[in-house]
């Protein structure tokens, strides 16, 4: 219980609202102007919402190069909350679960920013295109002249979509644990920021790069990057357990 009580506090009190609200005006700025750039491009081919969002996040521009250093600058301070450790970890009762806490709160925060750029860009795709449960012929001859193989469009637009999401938000969480194992080790806030966000990127372009959007691709994207997580996860286990906080050994 005491563990539960101490991940409960990570959690809740380590969602930084400054960072936050200026996320939210660049993520609003961002969709604005990705939609825009879409609504030109229709001219060439009518898009519907969905194959405009579709668009949106499989774009590495988007995700890799506007998306992920704003999604890192919320969460690269949450390491360094309350003097780094001191307090909390005897809150929490073991390092174990001082560092469980701030996976939480790591997981919470990509989940709410992803949810942000999901919600904020469909809107405004929304009120931009009209909506439609199947790819455009117009949209898929489109894609296949930019270089997508028309075997991308064999499922609909929404799993397609939801394979996509769920391949950025696993990609993001993976740079988050990049972000805490960086920060235990460094016990720096920028040289953190700036190794995940340099790992990120030549992940995100090695990721984004590859021809194929299928849902099969983004799936399999997922089998990847959730292993390659939990993985980083473990080498924070072990940092976090030879790291000496204010000089004194806890438990």
């Amino acid at each position: 219980m005491k563990r539960l009580r101490g991940a409960t506090f990570s959690l809740t009190e380590h969602i930084p609202m400054a960072r936050w609200c200026l996320a939210l005006a660049v993520i609003s700025f961002g969709a604005a102007v990705s939609v825009h750039k879409y609504i030109k491009l229709a001219d060439t081919a009518a898009f519907s919402s969905l194959e405009t969002l579709f668009m949106i996040m499989t774009d590495i521009t988007n995700i890799v190069f506007i998306y992920l250093p704003l999604y890192l600058f919320i969460v690269c301070g949450i390491m360094f909350d309350n003097g780094f450790g001191g307090i909390e970890i005897l809150r929490c009762g073991s390092r174990e679960s001082w560092l469980a806490g701030k996976l939480l709160t790591y997981i919470a925060n990509t989940v709410l920013f992803f949810g942000a750029v999901f919600i904020i860009n469909y809107a405004v795709c929304s009120r931009a295109f009209n909506f439609s449960r199947a790819w455009s012929s117009g949209f898929v001859g489109f894609r296949v002249m930019t270089g997508q193989p028309s075997s991308d469009f064999a499922a609909p637009p929404v799993p397609s979509i939801a394979a996509a999401c769920a391949a950025v938000l696993l990609f993001y969480i993976l740079c988050g644990m990049v972000n805490m194992l960086v920060s235990l080790v460094s016990n720096g806030e920028a040289a953190a920021l700036f190794v995940s966000l340099f790992a990120g990127i030549a992940l995100g372009l090695a990721n984004m790069m590859a021809v194929s959007n299928s849902m099969e691709s983004q799936l399999l994207r997922c089998v990847v990057l959730a292993p390659a997580s939990a993985a980083v996860y473990v080498f924070c286990i072990a940092a976090v357990r030879k790291k000496d906080f204010a000089g004194k050994k806890l438990y």
